[in-house]
C-alpha cells in the first residue's frame, strides 16, 4: 500500500494511494478554473452579462465588428492600394474605380454623381491624414452602401463612418 506524507504549515497528513490519486487529479484541474474573469473562450473582451445594458454591449460589439466584418473586409479592402499622390487634396473629392489602376482614374473634381460601382474618395479638411471612401451600389448609381475611413500614409482601414 502506497502512503504519501504531505506537510502543510502546522500539520502532517498521511494519505493512502486512492486519496493521492484524487489529490493529483484536483491539482491538475485547478489551473483550468483560474481563467481571466471578463474574457470569453478566445481570451477577448467582456462577457455580454457584464455590461450595464444591452445597448452598451451592442454598441461595443458594433465597434469591434466594424474592423472584422465591414464591407471593406468582406471585399478584401483592408488596405487601399492608392498611391499617395493620387489621393484628392484636403476638401476635395475624386471618383475612384476599385478595379482600375491608379493611372486610369479620373482626376479630382465633382463627386455629386458617382457612377455605379465607383467610389468617392473624400479628403476631409478636419482629418488631414485620412480619407473617407464612399462605396456605392455596383448596379445602381447613387445608392450609398457604406463610408469607411482610411489612413493616407499606410492605406489602412480605420473604421466605418456611415453604414446606412
Amino acid at each position: 500500500m502506497l502512503i504519501l506524507i504531505l506537510i502543510f504549515p502546522g500539520q502532517i497528513m498521511l494519505m493512502p494511494s486512492l486519496q493521492v490519486l484524487f489529490a493529483a487529479i484536483l491539482a491538475l484541474a485547478a489551473p483550468v478554473a483560474g481563467a481571466d474573469e471578463g474574457k470569453d473562450e478566445s481570451g477577448k473582451g467582456r462577457e455580454r452579462g457584464s455590461y450595464s445594458s444591452e445597448r452598451e454591449w451592442k454598441s461595443e460589439k458594433r465597434r469591434d465588428d466594424d474592423r472584422e466584418s465591414s464591407y471593406f473586409h468582406e471585399h478584401g479592402y483592408t488596405r487601399l492600394s492608392i498611391p499617395p499622390g493620387h489621393y484628392p487634396p484636403p476638401g476635395e473629392c475624386r471618383i475612384w474605380y476599385p478595379d482600375r489602376p491608379a493611372g486610369q482614374q479620373p482626376p479630382p473634381g465633382n463627386c455629386r454623381s458617382v457612377p455605379p460601382g465607383a467610389w468617392a474618395i473624400r479628403h476631409p479638411h478636419d482629418r488631414p491624414g485620412y480619407v473617407h471612401v464612399d462605396v456605392y451600389e455596383p448596379r445602381r448609381g447613387g445608392a450609398l452602401l457604406v463610408v469607411g475611413e482610411f489612413k493616407i500614409a499606410s492605406g489602412a482601414f480605420v473604421r466605418i463612418v456611415v453604414e446606412p
